[in-house]
């Protein structure tokens, strides 16, 4: 993947009946070498649907050649609405997709557990995995950035919160749209453990 300091992309959130719930916006900071591996740092910040802005935060890409690891935080973040006043300390964050999809193939487990701190004090624990994931076929998907030939991958995602000794669990189905020469999702939709469709994200600008 070509990535150069000075890129941007931007993703959109919405509900099931497509209206704007918020967006992330990346800034590509920095892309240097460490060993034989490509690190992207990137500066992401996060937007209401009132265009209001939280603090930015950094994400991580690293390119290893055979494998893009990407940085799970993105999306914790953009389902923790609530997690304004909060600093999101990460203990794993590792989600590793092939450089090259094809249909079929079957992708390692996911993980991301963080802490979430308010005034140095752990509020809230959290904690992603996900399981099951293969890529299972191929579809064109348009987007107000472009349309792409996109990867179809299908992932359970249980997404875990422990506050005050309470644990919250929320069993997930993710299925999201990529190509090989994009970092982040073209689309990806979440839902419940019924099957009802609980939002989506698309990719809306790349610069």
């Amino acid at each position: 993947i070509a990535f150069k300091t000075g890129m941007s992309f931007e993703m959109s959130t919405f509900s099931p009946k497509d209206k704007l719930t918020g967006k992330i916006n990346y800034q590509v900071k920095d892309v240097h070498k460490e060993g034989s591996s490509t690190v992207m740092d990137i500066v992401a910040q996060f937007e209401d649907e009132d265009g209001k802005k939280r603090d930015p935060y950094p994400v991580h890409y690293t390119c290893t050649g055979d494998e893009l690891i990407a940085d799970l935080s993105g999306m914790a973040l953009g389902m923790q609405s609530n997690m304004k006043d909060m600093e999101m300390k990460l203990k794993t964050n590792k989600l590793t997709y092939p450089g090259k999809l094809s249909v079929g193939q079957k992708l390692s487990d996911g993980q991301m557990d963080a802490d979430l701190l308010n005034g140095g004090n752990t509020m809230a624990t959290m904690s992603m995995t996900m399981t099951n994931r293969q890529v299972e076929g191929q579809q064109s998907v348009t987007t107000p950035a472009g349309t792409f030939d996109t990867y179809k991958v299908t992932a359970d995602m249980n997404f875990e919160n422990r506050v005050m000794g309470i644990t919250i669990k929320k069993p997930m189905r993710v299925v999201s749209y990529r190509t090989n020469n994009q970092i982040l999702d073209i689309k990806s939709e979440t839902y419940n453990k019924n099957g009802k469709l609980m939002g989506y994200t698309l990719l809306t600008k790349a610069n």
